[in-house]
């Protein structure tokens, strides 16, 4: 059984993909809230303190968050909290660390429809000690204004 949700999400139609899908699942689950994650680059890796300029970093990847949200579902979802978080660092070790067990669950988008390469989805994969989910990329065409809007109502129990 599923007991937190962790997404990585991006502006990118992959990436939105992930945040629906992870929207869903944690509605099919009965979860009520699921971590949402962007993290900031960091030159040092953690070696150092952050530098001064850290918190506006992690201002504008909580600021990607809500944009990514609001690209994905218009207005945050009912019925389930979507909790952002910045962590320092590259987003593949950034998602893994925020894993606190083996019953999480990683979702995340790739641009990628059949190989990994060797990018945060892979890092994951081999990784993460949980489960990991990597939704592809929607068909070009799949989402029409009409089907969006049919979707979106879906999505947010409108």
């Amino acid at each position: 059984m599923v007991t937190r949700i962790v997404v990585g999400v991006s502006t990118s139609l992959p990436g939105l993909a992930a945040l629906r899908y992870a929207v869903a699942e944690g509605r099919r689950r009965g979860l009520t809230a699921i971590t949402v994650v962007r993290s900031w680059p960091d030159p040092d890796h953690g070696r150092k303190p952050p530098p001064p300029w850290a918190a506006e970093l992690a201002r504008a990847s909580s600021a990607l968050i809500d944009e990514a949200v609001s690209a994905a579902f218009g207005m945050r979802p009912a019925r389930i909290a979507l909790l952002n978080s910045t962590p320092r660092g590259r987003p593949g070790p950034a998602l893994v660390d925020l894993v606190a067990a083996d019953d999480d669950l990683i979702v995340l988008g790739s641009r990628r429809r059949r190989w990994l390469g060797s990018g945060v989805a892979r890092h994951c994969i081999r990784l993460a000690p949980c489960p990991v989910i990597v939704v592809p990329p929607p068909p070009a065409g799949r989402f029409q204004t009409g089907d969006l809007d049919a979707e979106l109502r879906r999505l947010t129990g409108m």
